[in-house]
């Protein structure tokens, strides 16, 4: 234990010594280190959503997945079925799917609304979920059709207590108000999940019967310990008079999130697992840059080694030895990452469930101290081979750096390869050329849906259409123009179909028939937009308040929709619109549902260039249909006044944007304000942080694996000095020396990135195959990557030849004693 004691001071004592060395090898743990925790508890999170449920792995979701493996989850009226062939196999529940918050109030107290969040679901349900019953009775609920369950949280807001079974509670539904009785008071969620609720109203099937337009709208859960066998058992399930082909299967709850919509667990987890697997690499190369820098240490310290031999050391003995020394970089490693890991946490950085980041933490130094304690066998099995070879006269010091050196390009070529090619894509595709101006314009949101985390948002309509005006007004402080937009182009969430037909189709009565693929992307745009938001289309086309006819929309194709539709010549396609399908949460409910966009003539001005599509999918078909600024539109979801600005005044155009704003007694905690372009990000934050994660990625994977190779080639320098000098005293000049020098470094640089463009390629093929659109990076890339390198290595190898070139021969040739 002495020993052991006094060689780990001496390893500390080492590390003034190895210098920078040290830095960059712990530098370079802790930046794996925590990028890898951060991304595998990233994981974690996403596939335990429900976690903090009881029995959460037991919670499974019923869908149907067709032939074609797609699935559907909104299943009607066959709740019955399942429990019936079920039976005690597992319980089963019924729920309706969830909209936005609503609001509730004590009729005594109608001044005092709370916003919650309601679930719809059926008696068996609450039961399944599994949370615990405060007060009441679950039996009472389902006697009565007007009971209601709470949270505990809930009826604290309301009553301030819990005991509150037999008391009423008003609920405003969108368009209806209801009068219900608490039943019970169960536990509160604890955290997120697919199925949030602060309380539970009746899921009353018969009243949806009577409206086929949201009558799908009903899940079923079943809680069950055996998966498997109950989905044998769903096999019995009779589904064939409402699908012809399928099979009913279980999705668990704490995945329903990102796999509800029939993806993969691959395509469902992609960014995830990339992250994971990226950060895996990073492990490695820091791991590999590790044992370079040792490797070139211990043997640059061979009489030492040998004199511990003399003095009866056992390799074993210098095992240890050499394994104490690299002990304090990866300790160093672990507590740096560790305090990195609390400052991230502390800031709110951490992606995923934070409590648990420390598990994940704990579990993630383990596999990195494992790997260098495996990978610790190279240096030592080096060092005890040089040893032996120096008694037969042999050294093979001279190429110990060659095979390394290889590894270090490789590993630096293909971290920058992945890194980069990924980060180019997701950037690439959130900020690509849309079709629209997005910098120095200012959004301010008007319209009416809550959004999440707000409880209510301000009624702008009666100002909305004098905002613009009073905008524009400030000239003074930077605001340049302003327009108010009653519909949304810029939110790939706001769907508004309408189907399009040709004569001919018309005439065969076709338009009476579902749309099927006929329907395209509907969205207004006052005439005066397209030059505020530089909108572009082939040949200068535009809209004009001259050229409105009667009974013809004026509307503009995107590329996708004029290839759908066979256009060609805009003045001989002869096309019109049929029924107006979307989100009926974002279309104002009228009883007459004839208004001016459907069974009108559609006069194609041109071919507009906008690519709203998913990244993941095909670009979408979309038609703009220009209207007066006055126009009344009814999509106003999301209603927004957008400001233009002069560069470099945001900061003035949001106070003169709020100044205005409080003039009309808006109340500063309802003004929501934004830029364009931050808003359009905010549609694909998930794709924006991974961006960003992969550009930190880029960074740390260039400082990790260039220190490795910078410190091999200093040690294989090093080691060359003696030739260097001799030569130089048989009369080489500074180029003779460099040149060979350098030729042989290059040749193991691009032997290292050749060697990874063929792995890198199949990596980055894999990911391109999860995009419709981007290009797999290719040998242009890694050219750029090789020769950035080479860069580097000559800069190094000119530094060492022209210190050594400098050094006096009879000092470098002098016998050591």
């Amino acid at each position: 234990m002495g020993l052991w004691i006094q060689n780990f001071k001496q390893a500390l004592r080492g590390l003034r010594h190895q210098g920078w060395q040290a830095v960059v090898s712990v530098v370079g743990l802790a930046v794996s280190i925590v990028c890898l925790t951060f991304s595998v508890n990233w994981l974690w999170t996403e596939t335990h959503y429900d976690s903090f449920r009881p029995g959460y792995k037991d919670l499974y979701v019923v869908e149907r997945e067709d032939s074609l493996e797609h699935t559907e989850s909104l299943l009607y009226r066959w709740g019955d079925r399942v429990s019936s062939v079920l039976g005690e196999e597992a319980m089963v529940g019924m729920y309706r799917y969830q909209g936005g918050r609503e609001r509730v109030y004590l009729p005594d107290r109608p001044e005092t609304v709370f916003y919650a969040q309601e679930l719809s679901a059926s008696t068996e349900m609450v039961a399944l979920l599994g949370c615990r019953v405060l007060s009441g009775s679950l039996e009472e609920v389902a006697a009565a059709d007007n009971r209601i369950v709470l949270t505990e949280t809930m009826a604290r807001k309301l009553f301030g207590r819990i005991d509150v079974c037999g008391e009423s509670v008003c609920h405003i539904q969108k368009w209806r108000q209801l009068l219900y009785t608490v039943g019970a008071v169960v536990e509160d969620c604890r955290g997120k999940s697919n199925l949030h609720y602060d309380f539970i109203s009746p899921l009353w099937v018969e009243d949806y019967e009577r409206n086929s337009a949201v009558h799908e709208n009903f899940r079923i859960m079943v809680r069950t310990s055996r998966p498997e066998r109950t989905e044998s058992e769903l096999s019995r399930v009779d589904i064939k008079d409402s699908y012809p082909m399928g099979k009913l299967v279980l999705t668990p709850l704490r995945m329903f999130h990102k796999m509800g919509d029939g993806s993969g667990f691959v395509r469902a987890y992609f960014y995830q697992l990339a992250f994971v697997a990226v950060s895996l690499l990073l492990v490695l190369s820091a791991v590999v840059n590790l044992l370079a820098v040792y490797t070139s240490i211990f043997l640059g310290r061979i009489r030492e080694y040998a004199l511990r031999r003399s003095l009866g050391a056992s390799d074993a003995q210098n095992a240890k030895w050499m394994l104490t020394e690299v002990l304090p970089v990866v300790f160093l490693g672990l507590l740096l990452a560790a305090m990195g890991e609390e400052w991230l946490r502390y800031e709110g950085y951490v992606l995923g469930d934070a409590g648990q980041i420390g598990r994940c933490l704990a579990v993630v130094s383990g596999f990195v101290m494992l790997l260098c304690l495996v990978g610790m066998g190279y240096p030592v099995w080096k060092m005890q081979n040089t040893y032996r070879l120096s008694f037969c006269g042999q050294s093979q010091g001279q190429r110990t750096h060659a095979w390394m050196l290889v590894v270090q390009c490789f590993a630096s070529a293909l971290l920058l390869f992945l890194s980069l090619g990924m980060q180019r894509q997701i950037s690439g595709m959130i900020h690509s050329d849309l079709g629209f101006e997005r910098n120095n314009i200012l959004r301010l949101y008007t319209g009416w849906l809550t959004l999440r985390g707000q409880d209510e948002v301000y009624n702008y309509m009666s100002i909305f259409k004098s905002l613009p005006q009073e905008f524009r007004k400030e000239s003074s402080s930077g605001i340049t123009d302003a327009i108010a937009m009653p519909g949304d182009i810029f939110n790939p969430v706001s769907l508004h179909y309408i189907s399009v037909w040709t004569e001919e189709e018309l005439a065969e009565g076709k338009e009476s028939y579902e749309s099927g693929d006929k329907g395209v992307r509907y969205a207004e745009i006052p005439f005066r937009a397209m030059e505020f938001f530089g909108i572009k289309s082939k040949n200068g086309a535009t809209f004009s308040q001259k050229a409105e006819q009667a009974g013809k929309l004026q509307v503009l194709f995107n590329g996708s929709a004029m290839q759908a539709f066979n256009v060609k010549d805009v003045r001989k396609a002869r096309l019109y619109t049929g029924k107006m399908t979307g989100n009926e949460q974002c279309i104002l409910l009228k009883t007459d549902y004839n208004t001016h966009y459907e069974h009108q003539a559609l006069n194609i001005v041109g071919e507009v260039d906008i690519r709203l599509s998913d990244f993941h999918k095909g670009e979408e078909e979309m038609m703009l249909v220009g209207v007066p600024e006055n126009h009344q539109c009814d999509f106003f979801e999301h209603d927004a006044v957008y400001i233009k600005y002069e560069e470099g005044k945001r900061e003035d155009a949001e106070a003169a944007v709020r100044r205005v704003l409080r003039r009309f007694d808006v109340p500063e905690e309802k003004i929501m304000l934004s830029s364009l372009d931050e808003y359009i990000s905010g549609n694909y934050k998930e794709e924006t942080y991974y961006a960003n994660l992969l550009s930190a990625l880029t960074v740390f994977s260039v400082l990790i694996t260039f220190s490795g190779v910078f410190s091999m080639l200093l040690y294989s320098l090093r080691l060359r000095r003696r030739s260097m000098a001799i030569r130089r005293v048989m009369g080489a000049g500074f180029r003779d020396v460099f040149r060979p020098q350098l030729r042989s470094y290059l040749l193991y640089v691009v032997a290292g990135g050749v060697l990874a463009y063929f792995p890198a390629a199949l990596l980055m093929h894999k990911w391109m195959e999860y995009f419709h659109y981007g290009e797999t990076p290719g040998v242009g890339l890694m050219t750029v990557i090789v020769c950035g390198i080479c860069v580097v290595v000559s800069l190094i190898v000119y530094g060492q030849v022209r210190r050594c070139m400098n050094e006096k021969p009879v000092e470098v040739l002098r016998p050591e004693s």
